[in-house]
């Protein structure tokens, strides 16, 4: 009895000791290469709360930022067992977004789905999740249909859509007899309307529905696009053991997501196709001419969800943070509306050009974006070996295949770049400062670099059509305060409903 028991002891130490050397086989790699390591770490690496540790991957990142910044440019840490460089210096981040882009051309995320390219198939055409020349074909195709001519075309789809949404305000405060609506589910609802409208020509229901009531596409998206997001904190739990990856089969888009927006594609390009919507300018139109050059069904089902990425869930949550924070900044607020109300014609319209250039509300824009960071920080990947110039006549070589950590938000929240960062100050942003301070790498809203956010143009579209229209019509104010929180892992974002009160203004004719 007491020899067996001896043996199975041994072999749950022996068994100990193979998976404690396993997760910190790599943790002396940055010493022996010159680099500072940031300490603690634990068995799981640099970032506990991957692995729900009371924290964040966005608050441990914080963690290390603060200890270090100032002092190195870059320190080394671990995402679980995988050595990766935490970037601290905005400038050696604007380096590898721009200047060296070819040595760090991929991201982390293009990695997550190698196992997955025979079902998990829409996501390996969106560029967001492609690599190398896969990436620069995707993109290319996907971006053709958003570039500012395009848009331009489109741009009766965002005044139609925007007017709608002061419709459904306005008919949800006599409908409920209250002037208070959770604005994230408004926000919600409008950018589905928009992107339907523009991607597929359909009338989402959204905003043309009942207030009681949410339309099927909107679940449906917002199910897909929920589930997407929660798999990069579930994919980056498996860098320690990639096999489970494939054992499980683990995907970004569901089957039933897949189904959905493969029947709806196809349902209306036969639909165009037959004449309906005759010479519509929208993205449907270029996904038709994308299908003459050879492009396949799949291909324009996945170039249609990388639209809908970028100009549903991440303009609907830039919209309804914005809103809020206007809400609690009645100044700022007054100077955008008059700013607004001084650029609409006797028609109350707007061309896109004038849109795209009314500078406060841009300022405005950024400001909460930065505030917010909806993304909240970039992942790449070294793709050729390279150096790093680490300052005080350190060079660090960097192996193809090493992962870079790029901390946006912290960036966004320094006040050595944003003096009081808690504030909502647009007026930082004047004189052209948003380029200036995008060079500089202290402002990464959109990223940077050849790989800077796809859907940039038709996110700030749909975010300043809603604004303008709103603010042109209503007074915004806070009803409570909300806390953000990393719930997702990927940025900070507002914990609770959104209840903003929105009053009807009236003004002289």
């Amino acid at each position: 009895m007491w020899t067996l028991i001896g043996v199975l002891l041994g072999i749950v130490h022996v068994a100990f000791a193979a998976v404690y050397l396993y997760l910190t086989w790599f943790h002396s790699y940055w010493t022996k290469r010159g680099l500072v390591t940031a300490q603690p770490l634990t068995l799981l690496g640099s970032y506990p709360g991957l692995f729900g540790g009371g924290s964040s991957f966005i608050e441990d990142i914080g963690k290390i930022y603060n200890k270090y910044k100032g002092k190195e440019r870059a320190v080394g840490v671990f995402l679980t067992r995988q050595p990766q460089i935490l970037v601290l210096d905005p400038q050696l981040a604007h380096e590898i977004l721009v200047t060296n882009f070819s040595d760090f051309r991929d991201t982390v995320t293009s990695s997550y789905v190698t196992h997955s390219k025979d079902y998990d198939k829409y996501v390996s055409r969106n560029p967001f999740f492609s690599a190398g020349d896969e990436w620069k074909k995707h993109r290319v195709d996907a971006g053709a249909g958003l570039t500012p001519n395009k848009l331009k075309q489109a741009y009766a789809i965002w005044e139609q859509t925007g007017e709608q949404l002061v419709s459904f305000i306005q008919s949800c405060i006599e409908e409920r007899g209250s002037n208070i609506i959770e604005t994230r589910d408004l926000c919600y609802r409008y950018t589905a309307q928009a992107m339907g409208d523009f991607i597929w020509g359909i009338d989402a229901g959204s905003l043309t529905g009942s207030a009681k009531e949410t339309s099927s596409f909107q679940r449906i998206s917002t199910e897909w696009v929920t589930h997407a997001f929660l798999g990069m904190t579930r994919l980056n739990r498996t860098t320690i053991a990639p096999i489970v990856r494939r054992l499980f089969r683990m995907r970004f888009f569901t089957q039933a997501a897949d189904d959905f927006y493969l029947k709806l594609t196809r349902d209306a390009a036969k639909l165009r196709q037959s004449g309906s919507g005759g010479e519509r300018s929208d993205y449907l139109a270029h996904l038709l001419q994308l299908q003459e050059k050879g492009a396949s069904l799949d291909d324009m089902v996945g170039h249609a969800l990388t639209v809908l990425m970028d100009g549903f869930e991440t303009s609907s949550a830039v919209l309804y943070h914005m809103l809020y924070t206007l809400g609690a900044y009645p100044e700022q607020q007054e100077k955008l509306r008059s700013e607004v109300l001084a650029a609409l014609d006797v028609d109350k319209r707007i061309s896109y050009e004038q849109l795209n250039a009314l500078p406060y509300l841009d300022q405005c824009v950024y400001e909460s974006m930065r505030m917010t960071s909806v993304i909240g920080f970039l992942l790449k990947i070294c793709t050729r070996p390279t150096k790093i110039d680490l300052g005080n006549d350190r060079i660090l070589n960097v192996e193809p295949g090493v992962t870079v950590a790029i901390p946006a938000y912290h960036f966004h929240h320094d006040e050595a770049y944003f003096p009081q960062p808690d504030e909502f100050r647009p007026e930082r942003f004047d004189n052209g400062a948003i380029s200036e301070l995008t060079k500089r790498g202290c402002l990464l809203a959109f990223g940077d670099g050849p790989r800077i956010c796809l859907g940039m143009r038709v996110g700030l579209l749909s975010v300043k059509m809603a604004l303008l229209r709103i603010l042109s019509q209503y007074k915004i104010e806070q009803t409570k305060k909300l806390s953000l929180s990393s719930d997702s892992g990927l940025g900070m974002y507002l914990n609770g409903d959104v209840d903003l009160r929105y009053t009807r203004i009236e003004l002289s004719k």
